[in-house]
């Protein structure tokens, strides 16, 4: 975690003036937060369930065996939404994300080979809104994230779900992993299914000027196909992959820093 103005570097109890404390209410709406997000989404987790009777969730801390998608409290965050808007008013962000990930883990053996990712061809004619409701979920992950991590959801976040066409001071980028990619192509010249799911640890900055923080930053990635977004309240325009039929396509090393 970075700061823009003092040490270069913040992390475990430095970063605690930097939080808010919990309301207990959805980031959303603002009622009652009873419910946990996945961090994956379920229809993935199960995907990749196999005949094996569990899923290995590794991280930089532990590697732990996950026996249940839906009940494991490892593969949430923290509760910080209402049910309703975790499960209803989110509902077309879910199935939009459902497509995307049908279409990925389906090419996975190509999409390396493009530069662009045609969204008509995900969604078909009605495109425009099939991208902004995937967008819509990675926000809401985004959202889920910080709230998770102790932060204040920034306040433009609600209005783009609720319809708002574009999010301010936020990133979304496409993007596909080289090393997955090794990895994955690996797999396939030794006979077994080599790719999984991940989320990149987050990075931030800090203004300790202001007490607050002011970037940040994760990414989502099935397979080597991701998703990149990043929030930034100092930076107003944005060039986000889902205002475009034929979205770029960036590699994770060529990726621009914004």
């Amino acid at each position: 975690m970075e700061t823009l103005d003092g040490q270069p570097y913040l992390e475990g109890n430095e970063l605690e003036p930097y939080k808010v404390a919990d309301s207990g209410k959805c980031w959303w709406c603002g009622g009652t937060a009873s419910s946990r997000e996945h961090k994956f989404k379920r229809t993935d987790l199960t995907r990749m369930w196999g005949t094996d009777d569990h899923l290995v969730w590794m991280s930089d801390q532990r590697q732990v065996k996950v026996r249940s998608a839906r009940k494991s409290p490892i593969v949430k965050f923290a509760a910080n939404m209402c049910a309703p808007c975790n499960n209803t008013r989110s509902q077309p962000f879910d199935a939009a994300y459902d497509t995307f990930a049908d279409y990925a883990w389906s090419h996975l053996d190509d999409l390396w080979r493009h530069r662009f990712l045609d969204m008509s061809l995900i969604y078909g004619p009605n495109w425009q809104e099939g991208a902004l409701n995937l967008a819509r979920y990675f926000a809401k992950q985004l959202a889920c994230r910080m709230a998770n991590d102790g932060f204040l959801v920034p306040s433009g976040i609600a209005p783009f779900l609720d319809g708002q066409p574009l999010l301010p001071n936020v990133q979304m980028a496409l993007f596909k992993e080289p090393e997955f990619w090794k990895i994955y192509r690996q797999g396939k010249r030794e006979g077994f299914a080599a790719s999984g799911l991940f989320l990149s640890p987050a990075e931030g900055m800090v203004s300790r000027s202001q007490r607050k923080l002011v970037m940040y930053s994760s990414s989502a990635i099935i397979g080597y196909i991701g998703v990149m977004y990043r929030w930034d309240d100092y930076v107003s325009e944005t060039d986000p992959f889902y205002i475009y039929r034929r979205a770029r396509l960036h590699r994770r090393d060529h990726l621009p820093r914004v």
